[in-house]
Parts: structure tokens; C-alpha cells; sequence
């Protein structure tokens, strides 16, 4: 970008800056990678230090001034003693529609722009940021707002010296700082709408720049990095299966396995076992050049796959060789085929031949006339709209043959009085759903689309992790619905459910039954419990996991709907925060056991809970010695649906109160 150009900008921001640091570091001491959470100004004071700012190496001295935009990752190595200023701020353009700057196109990201120099005039710049530091250091409104007159200040006469200097500001490498992102947050919940607001970008701007660079959607690329780690642990540890889901962002095992096999042609079982057998690690594809050895990229200092496969095809590399798909050409041309013959024995008018649409065939048929649905279909011709986390669909006004790959909501259904024809292994586990599970047929990890097709369902649920590829193959055959995963509470979920299937008036008799129980019983466990803390903690075979208000094992009843208080640590990372839960070592147990203590070994894994359960620091607890230890049921503590939430109550009720709910 031009200077006058950067300058036109300021002219027509907003500023608000948001914080000011003074900061000092040892020789030898260092600044570990941080991106940064605004834009920034670092001025050096004093010393000399090595500083990199993503791909850029800076060797700063005294009074050198260096510019970065928000997500850039700043380290820091000082030489000798580095003492410096870092300013954030946030800048808002303040344009009106009929105005236009002379590049229109840099109005995306326009303070991002890096430049890094020292000054001629260096003094006046310290003084500003001296009176600037003094009033901020005052936090009352005046002195902040004479902090922020100041700022201009120092802007001010920074532009001036570049123009005098002839200093031009650099666009950053988005697209970079996006994929080292990536690999570095991996095991957040990482979506579009997050990325794109950490970039100041939209989502649109995002995902066409993925296209354009990689050939590949954002989405997809993080779950080719989330399967990899997952590999990687697989093969070098002796972590559970659901454990290593948690370890690279996925909710639960069994999601980790629908994306694994996908990608490596085996569920995450098969490829330990297969490994540990022929001491051979299979390569995914994903992964592998076409070449061994890539063209250097001087200003590359990553050494991940991606950023360096990104690298590598800007200077004239190599690409990446395109995903085997685990699903063969014969299975696709027999899904094809039968659709088409469902089609055509289904009607004989030319709306029958409309096979490039997403419609099930018992769509299809709602388009008949009354005189051409023949009366088998007549049931089935009924057809509403539903909201789902992705947009509109079409779905029956009453489905009978349901379709659950959602694995843990199964519970949902059946409380309204439906049974699916068919759901996920891991849905048919639940003790809590005993007796209720007869005739469902067992789709194993949910993959094969020929036996959902020979289902002939009227209707899928999924949760929306599911990928675009798959959703569409699976609307091949019936209307999907995808629900939000971990958005709603066991409530909203149930309200959902009664929406798509037409029985919301069993969900909300079941709403107020469930609040009437909690109304119950709630006032007469908080005199039992008072302002005791209470914790919900798993063993497994090397440590033990916290679990806060999502996810089921009690969460939700106990802080939730009981509204007990969980240790600080809990209360701020797993019930504040959005993760679901925290691994932690023995040494950390005392800090996350509260005062009454709900345990059970999940078996996810092997392992021994007398690790645990066995060692001096649990039996050294207070909860432990005075007999507050409640151990749930080990497999039904996993779901959250209605059925499990009435045994759970039961249970947390018994082991305050010494009596049924």
C-alpha cells in the first residue's frame, strides 16, 4: 500500500486503543510466540533484541519502531536488556457509502499493514508515548481519553517521518497467519465465523482464499490437521480413544472416528492395532508430496505440513496430491443407480427424472397431484420446513422411518415415543435406554451409505460437524437435518426434536415435568450442600479429566439446573469457558476436587482406576475422608437426552438426600 493511501486511512478511522505496556527482558530472556489480540506499535526504549513478527525477522535497537496487525505472531529474543512500549489498539474505518479510497481492495484488513523502522526524529515519538504511558496508567475517563488524543499524536508524527523516510506499509500474509493458526489451535472449536472475525475478514473473503491458495476449504484442511495429530497420538502413546479425541478438538470418539476412517480408511482402533502389528506407520495421503524433496522458501520458518506445502507452491513448488476417497467407484455408481430406480418405480410423470436435486424420493412425491399419489405414499406426502444450524430444509410433517447419526441424542426420540429404524453403535450403549433400543438397527460408525439407502429412512438427523461431502451424499437419500452440537441445553435439544417430528407437545409436557422435579428437590439439596463446591471427575489409565456443565456425567444437573457451585478452576474453564473438559495430573487433583465429588471410570480406556483412586492424594481429600464420593453409573453418565437426565437426577438425589427423586 501507498503511504497517502495508509494516511487516507487514518484520516477516516475510529480508534480505541486497548492496552499500553512497558515491558523488560533480560539478556538471553525471550518473548514465547504471541499473537497479538489488536493491532500494535512496539517501540524499543532501550537494548537489542531479535524479533520476529510471522515471517519477518526484525533486529531492533533503540528507538526502532515496528507496526503488525491483529493475529500476527510476535516473539521476542533480547540480546541485552530489552525494555520496550506495546501499544494495541483497534481502528475502525468511519466511511459513508458514496466515499471510496484510491484501493478499494485494501479496505479488508486495512490497519494489518506491517512496516518496521527507526525513525530520524526519535525523541518527540518517546516524549508522546512517555505522557501517553503516565495517563494511562491513571484509569479514570479523563486520563483515558487524554491517552487516546495522545495516540493520534504519536501516529501523527510516526507518518510523517515515513513520508520524510519514504517508508511504505506491507501487506501480510493472511492466508500464512490463517494455516499457523490452524495448527496451533487446533483443539478449539474452531469455525468460519471464528476465524473469520479473529481476521477481520468475512467468511466468504476466507473461504475463497482458501480455494484460490490450497484448492481446499478451511473446514476440510482442520480436519486433515485433527486426524494427523490424532495419528500421531495414536501411534507414539497409549492414550484412550476418547481422550484423544478431546487432545485434537474433537467432542467424542465416536465423531473422531467418523473423520478418521474417512481419511485413513480405518477406524482409529483398527489403525492402532495395525500399527502396533506391522511396526509400519501408514501415511495418509493428505499429507504426501508428490516429490521428496520441495523448493526452498527463504522467509519460511515453519516446519508443519501446511504452511510449508502453502510456501513452497508460492515460489513455484510442488502441490499436494489430492485425497484418496475412501468410498469406492462402485459403491457411488450403486448409489446412483438405486436412487435413479427408486425415482422412476416411484412415479411416471417427468418430475421423475429430476435427479440432480438434493430431494428424497418422499419429497418428491409431495409434488403429485391427488389423483396421481398412489396410496401408499399418501402418508408419507406431507411435507414442512425446518430451521436447522445450516438453513432451510424440507422434511416430513410426521417421519416414521428416522435415521439417528447423531450417537448421543438418540434419548430424544425416544422420550417423544419414536424409535428410530436405525442409529450409531455408540447410541446403542446407554443402560438408561435398556428395553427401548429393540429392532434398531446398529449402523456401526455411520459410513456405510448402502445401508442407510436400504433403509429406505424419510429422514436423517446428524449434528452439523458433519462434512458438506458427506451431508450431501446422505440428502441423496433422505432430507437431513443438522442440529447445532453443544448449543442448546438438554431442553432446547428436546424442543428441537419435538419440532421435527411433530411432537412438540410431548417435549414441552416433559419441560415442565422435569422443572416441577427440579423445584422439588433443588431447595432441599442446597440445605444439604450450602456453599460447598462440587466437582464431577474422571480417572483414566494416566491421570484424570474435570468435567463442567456440557457433556453430560451430571454436568448439567448438578450446575445447571441445581445451580451447586464448582471449584474456581472449574467454574471459570469448563462453565464460564467453552471447553467441556480439563485433563489434568495427579499433583493438580486437590485444585479441582470440591467438596462432594460425583467419580466413575468412563472406560475409555484399559486402564487401572486405582491409578487414581489408589493414590495418596485422593484418599488424602477431603471429600474422600468424609465419605462425599459418589460413583455414577460409568456408561449412562455419558448422555444428556431426557431418559438418562431423569436416571442421573435420580441418582444425585439419592447420594444428598439418601432418597429417590
Amino acid at each position: 500500500m501507498k503511504l497517502d493511501d495508509h494516511i487516507a486511512l487514518w484520516n477516516h478511522a475510529s480508534v480505541k486503543v486497548m492496552d499500553f505496556r512497558y515491558a523488560m527482558l533480560e539478556a538471553g530472556e525471550m518473548l514465547s510466540p504471541y499473537r497479538l489480540p489488536a493491532n500494535a506499535f512496539l517501540y524499543v526504549i532501550d537494548g537489542s533484541a531479535q524479533v520476529q513478527l510471522d515471517h519477518s525477522q526484525h533486529h531492533m535497537k533503540r528507538f526502532h519502531v515496528l507496526h503488525g496487525g491483529r493475529s500476527a505472531h510476535l516473539s521476542i529474543t533480547a540480546e541485552e536488556p530489552f525494555t520496550y512500549y506495546l501499544i494495541l489498539y483497534k481502528a475502525v474505518l468511519m466511511l459513508s457509502p458514496s466515499q471510496k479510497l484510491a484501493q478499494p481492495n485494501d479496505l479488508s484488513r486495512p490497519f494489518h499493514y506491517e512496516y518496521s523502522f527507526v525513525p530520524l526524529y526519535p525523541l518527540p515519538l518517546l516524549e508522546t508515548l512517555g505522557k501517553m504511558y503516565t495517563a494511562w496508567m491513571k484509569p479514570d475517563p479523563l486520563n483515558l481519553f487524554h491517552a487516546r488524543t495522545l495516540f493520534y499524536q504519536f501516529v501523527h508524527e510516526l507518518l510523517w517521518q515515513m513520508q520524510r523516510q519514504g517508508i511504505e506499509p506491507v501487506r501480510p500474509d493472511l492466508l500464512a497467519q490463517m494455516l499457523r493458526y490452524m495448527q496451533e489451535c487446533y483443539r478449539d472449536p474452531i469455525t468460519l465465523e471464528t476465524m473469520s472475525e479473529l481476521f477481520d475478514c468475512s467468511v466468504s473473503y476466507l473461504t475463497k482464499l482458501f480455494k484460490k491458495q490450497m484448492n481446499e476449504s478451511p473446514i476440510r484442511l482442520l480436519t486433515q490437521i485433527r486426524v494427523k495429530r490424532a495419528a500421531d497420538l495414536l501411534e507414539q502413546t497409549e492414550t484412550s480413544l476418547q481422550e484423544t479425541a478431546e487432545l485434537v478438538g474433537y467432542p467424542d470418539a465416536h465423531t473422531l472416528g467418523r473423520s478418521f476412517k474417512k481419511y485413513y480408511g480405518l477406524p482409529p482402533s483398527e489403525f492402532r492395532a495395525k500399527y502396533r502389528q506391522n511396526s509400519l506407520i501408514p501415511k495418509s495421503p493428505v499429507f504426501r508430496t508428490k516429490f521428496a524433496i520441495a523448493p526452498p522458501y527463504t522467509q519460511c520458518y515453519s516446519v508443519n505440513d501446511y504452511e510449508s506445502h502453502y510456501h513452497s507452491t508460492r515460489s513455484g513448488g510442488f502441490s499436494v496430491s489430492k485425497i484418496n476417497k475412501p468410498y469406492s467407484m462402485a459403491a457411488t455408481l450403486l448409489l446412483c443407480m438405486t436412487l435413479l430406480l427408486s425415482a422412476c418405480s416411484g412415479a411416471t410423470n417427468a418430475g421423475a427424472s429430476q435427479s440432480g436435486t438434493n430431494s428424497s424420493p418422499a419429497v418428491q412425491s409431495s409434488s403429485q397431484t391427488p389423483a396421481e399419489a398412489s396410496p401408499a405414499s399418501s402418508s408419507t406426502a406431507s411435507t414442512k420446513t425446518y430451521t436447522d444450524s445450516k438453513g432451510t430444509v424440507t422434511i416430513p410433517a410426521n417421519p416414521e422411518r428416522i435415521v439417528d447419526l447423531t450417537g448421543s441424542a438418540i434419548g430424544n426420540l425416544l422420550k417423544l415415543d419414536l424409535k428410530p429404524v436405525a442409529a450409531l453403535q455408540a447410541a446403542l450403549v446407554n443402560p438408561y435406554h435398556e428395553g427401548k433400543l429393540d429392532g434398531i438397527v446398529d449402523l456401526g460408525d455411520g459410513t456405510n451409505l448402502e445401508a442407510i439407502l436400504n433403509l429406505d429412512p424419510d429422514l436423517i438427523i446428524v449434528f452439523d460437524f458433519l462434512e458438506e461431502s458427506e451431508y450431501e451424499k446422505l440428502a441423496q437419500i433422505a432430507p437431513v437435518v443438522r442440529l447445532k452440537y453443544g448449543a442448546a441445553t438438554p431442553s432446547d435439544l428436546l424442543t428441537e426434536f419435538g419440532k421435527i417430528t411433530g411432537r412438540e407437545q410431548i417435549a414441552q409436557a416433559w419441560i415442565e415435568e422435569w422443572n416441577a422435579k427440579i423445584a422439588e428437590v433443588k431447595p432441599k439439596i442446597a440445605e444439604v450442600v450450602g456453599d460447598k463446591t462440587v466437582s464431577i471427575l474422571q480417572p483414566y489409565a494416566k491421570g484424570i479429566y474435570a468435567w463442567g456443565n456440557k457433556g453430560g456425567r451430571g454436568g448439567e444437573i448438578l450446575y445447571g439446573d441445581l445451580g451447586l457451585k464448582a471449584p474456581a478452576i472449574i467454574q471459570e474453564a469448563l462453565i464460564d469457558g467453552a471447553e467441556f473438559g480439563s485433563s489434568l495430573s495427579l499433583e493438580q487433583l486437590p485444585e479441582y476436587a470440591g467438596d462432594y465429588i460425583f467419580t466413575s471410570n468412563w472406560g475409555w480406556d484399559d486402564g487401572d482406576p486405582d491409578v487414581v483412586y489408589g493414590s495418596s492424594l485422593w484418599k488424602g481429600l477431603p471429600a474422600v475422608k468424609q465419605n462425599q464420593v459418589y460413583f455414577i453409573n460409568a456408561q449412562g453418565s455419558y448422555f444428556n437426552d431426557p431418559i438418562s437426565l431423569e436416571a442421573q437426577l435420580q441418582f444425585i438425589v439419592e447420594s444428598f438426600l439418601g432418597k429417590k427423586a
